[in-house]
C-alpha cells in the first residue's frame, strides 16, 4: 500500500478555523495521539499479520489447545510465530519476496519464497534466521522459568524443536545451512532422521524422511552447480554460525530442563 501525494492547499483555501470543535478535540488529544503512536507502531505488523496468517495461526491455537491447555498454546505458537519472522526478516534483508508465514497444524509453521536467493550461502543465511530468533526467544523464557513451570516447559520445547530443526537434512532449515558447508551433510542428516524416527516412531519424523528422499535427492544432482561452489571463507562463515546455534539449543536444554520431560 501507499499514501497518494496530493498538493497541499494554499492559505487561502484552508478552511476557516473552528473553535467550538477544536476545544472538543482538545480535552481527547492526548488520549488520540497516544492511540494514533500505537497504531503507527503496529503497522508492520498489521502489514504481516495478513488475513491467512491471522486465520492459520487461530486454528492452531484452538487445535493445541485441545492437547496442551490455552496457556501453553499460546506460547507455543508465539514461539513459532517468532521463528518464522526470523525467517521473513532475513529474507526481507536479503531481498527475497516472501510470504507471511502460515502456520499448519501439528507441523509448526511455514514461508513462502516467491524468489530465489543468489547462492546457497544467501539461502544458508535466510535459513538460520529462524532458529536464531527461536532460540533467542527461549532464552528471554529463562529467567521466568525458574518461577513458573509453564515458561520452563516452553522453553524447553523451544530450545528442542529448534535444536530438531537443525538436523542437516530437508526440508528443515539444517539441511539448507548445511549445503551451504558440503552437501555430504545431507545424507548423514538422513541417516540421523532415520535413527530417530526408529528410535521414536514418530509420524512426524517420517513426514520430514519422506521429504527428505525427494528434496535431498533433487538437491544432491546439483551440488556441483555453480550455487553451490562457495569460496572456503563464506563456507567456514556458515559452519561456525551452524555449529554455534546448535551449541546453543544445546546449552539451552541443558540449563533448562523440567521435571518429567
Amino acid at each position: 500500500m501507499y499514501q497518494p501525494q496530493y498538493p497541499e492547499p494554499q492559505p487561502s483555501e484552508l478552511p476557516p478555523p473552528t473553535p467550538p470543535r477544536r476545544r472538543r478535540l482538545g480535552r481527547w488529544g492526548p488520549w488520540t495521539a497516544t492511540a494514533a503512536a500505537a497504531l503507527a507502531k503496529l503497522k508492520f505488523l498489521l502489514v504481516v499479520l495478513k488475513f491467512g496468517t491471522l486465520i492459520s495461526m487461530l486454528v492452531s491455537l484452538a487445535l493445541y489447545a485441545q492437547v496442551f491447555g490455552w496457556a501453553f498454546a499460546a506460547g507455543f505458537v508465539a514461539l513459532l510465530f517468532v521463528h518464522e519472522m526470523g525467517h521473513y526478516l532475513t529474507a526481507r534483508r536479503l531481498g527475497v519476496p516472501v510470504t507471511a508465514p502460515v502456520f499448519i497444524p501439528f507441523l509448526g509453521a511455514v514461508i513462502n519464497l516467491r524468489g530465489s536467493p543468489q547462492d546457497a550461502y544467501r539461502e544458508a543465511q535466510l535459513a538460520a534466521g529462524g532458529p536464531l530468533t527461536g532460540i533467542a526467544a527461549s532464552f528471554a523464557l529463562l529467567p521466568l522459568a525458574g518461577a513458573s513451570g509453564l515458561f520452563a516447559s516452553l522453553a524447553f520445547t523451544g530450545f528442542f524443536l529448534n535444536l530438531f530443526n537443525l538436523l542437516p537434512t530437508y526440508p528443515l532449515d539444517g539441511g539448507r545451512i548445511a549445503g551451504a558447508i558440503s552437501p555430504w551433510f545431507w545424507p548423514l542428516g538422513l541417516v540421523l532422521a532415520g535413527y530417530l524416527f526408529w528410535r521414536s516412531g514418530n509420524p512426524i519424523l517420517l513426514l520430514v524422511l519422506v521429504f527428505s528422499l525427494f528434496q535431498a535427492g533433487h538437491a544432491w544432482k546439483q551440488r556441483l552447480s555453480p550455487y553451490y561452489q562457495l569460496p572456503w571463507g563464506r563456507r567456514a562463515t556458515v559452519a561456525l554460525a551452524y555449529f554455534a546455534l546448535i551449541g546453543l539449543a544445546g546449552l539451552g536444554l541443558a540449563v533448562n530442563h523440567p521435571p518429567g520431560l
